[in-house]
């Protein structure tokens, strides 16, 4: 039996993207928007959690971005075109859905069953909470990991992940002997555009489990308390057609 789902509160100090107030980064000259104050949906995975053949077209398809959006940065003094960030984020779309459905068919190792590596994970993820960031709450699945993050301070999210993994991989290593090199190097990020699609990340995490129909004790769902509402009763909702990318 799965636990109820709480009530959401949207904390206070949630600002949705104001693109105005934005700035695009590049990481391997793939785009991604960074604002002071935002918060990120994260997910990040295991080495093993999506078949090669999987991983390497999704690989092939990056580079082929990679190539193209670093030409038009060239042509147009270091930014890219709309209609380019709209198709990358469309490709973005496309490929989160394809390895999210792969993942939660549970393909590879799953190490992230075993709740002694799992507690690792949720550890690392709320040990600097209020500190390097507010984490808002994150799911732990047997081979990949969600997490609704504000950074803080001049944290960014990909120093959030990096910390994150290399710590997490350390740790698994030294103390159950598995390989450092535990994570997918790629990881995804989405800026949270709107109180609704905080509100959708946040259920999508909670529900994750329960959609890839895993038992109790092989994924652990964790949300921050000051953001459970606990002043009115939770309407039931069924399904799971709601998407937080």
């Amino acid at each position: 039996m799965y636990p109820e789902e709480p009530n959401f509160r949207l904390p206070p100090e949630f600002q949705g993207f104001n693109p105005r107030a934005a700035m695009r980064n590049y990481e391997r000259n793939l785009p991604h928007w960074r604002q002071p104050g935002a918060t990120y949906f994260l997910t990040f995975r295991l080495n093993d959690s999506v078949p090669l053949a999987v991983t390497e077209e999704v690989r092939r398809e990056r580079e082929a971005w990679q190539h193209r959006l670093q030409l038009e940065r060239e042509q147009h003094d270091g930014d890219v075109t709309e209609d380019s960030w709209e198709l990358y984020q469309a490709f973005l779309v496309r490929t989160w859905r394809r390895l999210e459905h792969v993942m939660d068919s549970g393909h590879g190792s799953c190490l992230l069953r075993d709740p002694r590596i799992r507690e690792v994970v949720s550890s690392a993820l709320t040990y600097f909470h209020q500190d390097r960031a507010d984490t808002h709450g994150y799911v732990v699945m047997p081979n990949h990991v969600h997490v609704l993050v504000r950074p803080l301070g001049e944290w960014q999210p990909e120093q959030l992940l990096h910390s994150w993994k290399s710590y997490t991989a350390h740790e698994i290593n030294k103390r159950f002997g598995h390989a450092e090199s535990l994570w997918q190097e790629d990881t995804w990020n989405r800026i949270v555009r709107d109180d609704e699609h905080w509100h959708r990340v946040m259920r999508y995490q909670w529900r994750n489990p329960r959609h890839a129909r895993l038992l109790q004790g092989q994924s652990t769902v964790w949300v921050w308390d000051q953001l459970i509402d606990t002043s009115c009763s939770r309407l039931r909702e069924d399904g799971f057609d709601e998407e937080p990318w």
